[in-house]
C-alpha cells in the first residue's frame, strides 16, 4: 500500500525488536519525507472509528484497568502462541482472543497517558490474533524453534515455501494467500523457489477441542480447517477467483470484470469488487453503486468499503448519482450510511432525498443524513434532529448548526457529551447574550467535558464578561479545560486583562497550554 510504512517486528524481517524499530523507523521517515503533506478532507468514517478507539475509554473511568487487561492478554500470548505450538493451543488462543474484545472495550481511562495504553492494548490484540492465525495456517514446522508445531513437526516445502498474505476480507474477517516465494537472485543449496500462482486459503477458523467449544462433541486432532490444498479443500468455483488474480495483473476494464461482478458464486463477486478496486476502470463508480445492492453480505460490504475508499477519485456521473440514490432503499444500514456519504462528497443529492433518511432506524444513517443535510446547507431540516434519541446523534447536529438559537434545545440536554457539543458550537456561532452568561455558569460544571465546551464557547463571547471567567478557568484541575481557555483568551488579546492571563499560563504544568499561552508572545 503506498504511503503506508512499517517498523519493528512486524516490517521486513523477523528479528527487529526495539533495534529494527529505531532503525527502519529513521528510514521510513527519511523516505516519506519527501512526499507533500495530505490536504484533502480525511474519509469522516475513519476519523470517527479513530476518535472512538482513542476517546472511549474515557467513557468508563471505573472500566477493568488498562495494565490489568494488557498482563491477561500477554499471558495468553506467552502460554498459547509461543513455541512449542499445537493446532488446540493456537485455537484455545484465537477464542481467547475474541472475546477479549469485550473487555478492551469496557477499559477505563482518565488521563492522556492511559488513553494511548488502553489503544494500545487493542493493538497488541490484533497483533495476538494476527500471529495465531497465520501459525494456525501454516501446517508444517519451519524456521526451527520460531514455528514448531508439535502436530505438523516436518518441514513441506512443497506446500509451504510460501509466504503468508493476510487481508481483511470485505465483511472485516482475517482471511489467507499463500503466495510461492520467487526464485531467489543469490542461488541457495537448500531451497530452489520456483514462484507461481497464488492460493487463496480463505479464512482459517480455530479447531474443534474439547475445552474451547462443544462439550458433547470429542476433540478431533490438530488440522487446519480453512482451504489449504487447491485440489481438495476450495470451492468449484475457486479458478474463476484465480483467473481474476491473474487479470488484475493486466489493468482488465469493466466490461471483462462483468462476468465476475454477475457470478453465481458470492465469493467471486466479493472477489471481483475487490479487483475492480485495484485496479479501477472507467465505470468502476455506477458497478460498486450496483454492488451494494448485492443479496449477499460480504459483497455488499466490500462495494461499500470500495466506494469510501474511492469517493475522491471517482467521477460525479448522473448515472452514479441514480444507483446511490436506489441503494438508499436497501435494508442494508451499511448500505445506506455509505451511499449518503458518497452523494455528500461527491455532492449528488438534494436535501429532499437526504431528509427522508433523518428518521432512519439505525444511527450510523441516521449521522450519514446529517452531514449530507449539513453540505447542502439545509440546516433548518438538520435541526429537526435536536431531538434525536441518539446520543451520537445530536452531537453531530450540535457540531453542525451556525446559529446560537438554533442550539438552545441542546444546551439543555441532558447527556453530557451533547451538552458540551453544543457549547464547543457557539465558538463558532457566535455567544451573544443570554448564551455567554450561560457558558460562564457552565464553567462550575461538575463534568470535564462542559467546562471545556464552556470555555471554547466563551472565545466568541464579549471579553467584560468572557475574560474574567477564562483567567479563573486557568486554574481548572482538567488540562483540556485550561487548553480551552488559553485558546478562547488568544481572542480577546486586544486586551490588557487577556494578555496578562496568558502570560502566567506560560508556567502551566502542562505542554500544550504553555505552547498555546506562548502564542500571546509571538506577532501574527
Amino acid at each position: 500500500m503506498p504511503g503506508l510504512y512499517a517498523a519493528g517486528d512486524l516490517a521486513c524481517v523477523p528479528h527487529n525488536y526495539m533495534i529494527g524499530a529505531f532503525v527502519f523507523g529513521d528510514l521510513a521517515g527519511a523516505d516519506a519525507s519527501q512526499f507533500t503533506a495530505y490536504e484533502g478532507e480525511l474519509p469522516t468514517d475513519q476519523v470517527r472509528d479513530a476518535h472512538e478507539l482513542i476517546y472511549g475509554p474515557l467513557r468508563n473511568p471505573d472500566g477493568p484497568p488498562q495494565p490489568q487487561v494488557e498482563y491477561k492478554l500477554r499471558r495468553f500470548v506467552n502460554d498459547y502462541v509461543a513455541p512449542p505450538k499445537s493446532g488446540a493451543r493456537l485455537s484455545l488462543a484465537v477464542e481467547h482472543f475474541e472475546r477479549m474484545r469485550g473487555e478492551i472495550a469496557e477499559m477505563g481511562a482518565e488521563t492522556p497517558h492511559e488513553l494511548m495504553r488502553c489503544a494500545e492494548v487493542s493493538f497488541i490484540r490484533d497483533c495476538a490474533e494476527m500471529a495465531a492465525r497465520s501459525s494456525l495456517a501454516r501446517t508444517e514446522s519451519r524456521w526451527g524453534l520460531y514455528h514448531e508445531r508439535t502436530d505438523h513437526p516436518q518441514r513441506d516445502d512443497e506446500d509451504w515455501l510460501h509466504h503468508l498474505d493476510l487481508r481483511k476480507s470485505p465483511s472485516g474477517a482475517m482471511e489467507f494467500t499463500a503466495r510461492p516465494v520467487s526464485p531467489y537472485l543469490v542461488p541457495v543449496n537448500e531451497f530452489s523457489p520456483t514462484g507461481g500462482l497464488s492460493r487463496h486459503l480463505g479464512e482459517v477458523h480455530p479447531e474443534q477441542v474439547s475445552t474451547a467449544g462443544q462439550r458433547d462433541i470429542a476433540p478431533t486432532g490438530s488440522r487446519i480447517t480453512a482451504p489449504v490444498r487447491t485440489e481438495t479443500h476450495v470451492s468449484a468455483h475457486s479458478p474463476r477467483i484465480l483467473e481474476l488474480l491473474a487479470l488484475t495483473e493486466e489493468e482488465p476494464s469493466l466490461v471483462e470484470l462483468s462476468p465476475y461482478l454477475s457470478d453465481a458464486d458470492p465469493a467471486v463477486r466479493a472477489a471481483a469488487v475487490a479487483t475492480l478496486t485495484e485496479t479501477t476502470p472507467d465505470g468502476t463508480g455506477p458497478a460498486l453503486a450496483a454492488a451494494l445492492v448485492d443479496e449477499d453480505a460480504a459483497v455488499r460490504a466490500g462495494a461499500a468499503a470500495s466506494l469510501q475508499e474511492l469517493v475522491e477519485v471517482l467521477p460525479p456521473t448522473g448515472e452514479l448519482s441514480t444507483l446511490l440514490l436506489a441503494a438508499l432503499g436497501c435494508d442494508d444500514p451499511t448500505v445506506r450510511s455509505t451511499a449518503l456519504d458518497v452523494l455528500r462528497a461527491l455532492r449528488l443529492g438534494e436535501a429532499a432525498a437526504y431528509a427522508r433518511t433523518l428518521d432512519d432506524p439505525d444511527i450510523e444513517v441516521r449521522i450519514a443524513s446529517v452531514r449530507a443535510l449539513v453540505s447542502v446547507d439545509a440546516l433548518d431540516v438538520v435541526a429537526r434532529a435536536t431531538a434525536d434519541p441518539a446520543r451520537e446523534v445530536r452531537v453531530t447536529v450540535a457540531r453542525s448548526l451556525n446559529a446560537p438559537g438554533a442550539l438552545a434545545p441542546l444546551l439543555q440536554d441532558p447527556d453530557v457529551l451533547v451538552r458540551a457539543a453544543a457549547l464547543a458550537a457557539l465558538s463558532t456561532t457566535g455567544c451573544p447574550a443570554p448564551y455567554d452568561t450561560a457558558a460562564v455558569t457552565a464553567l462550575t460544571a461538575p463534568a470535564w467535558q462542559i467546562r471545556t465546551g464552556a470555555a471554547s464557547a466563551l472565545g466568541a463571547a464579549g471579553p467584560e464578561l468572557a475574560v474574567p471567567a477564562l483567567t479563573k478557568a486557568l486554574a481548572d484541575p482538567n488540562a483540556d479545560v485550561r487548553k480551552a481557555a488559553v485558546l478562547s483568551l488568544l481572542r480577546h488579546t486586544a486586551t490588557p486583562e487577556a494578555r496578562a492571563a496568558l502570560s502566567t499560563a506560560v508556567h502551566d504544568p502542562d505542554a500544550d497550554v504553555r505552547a498555546y499561552a506562548s502564542r500571546a508572545a509571538t506577532p501574527a
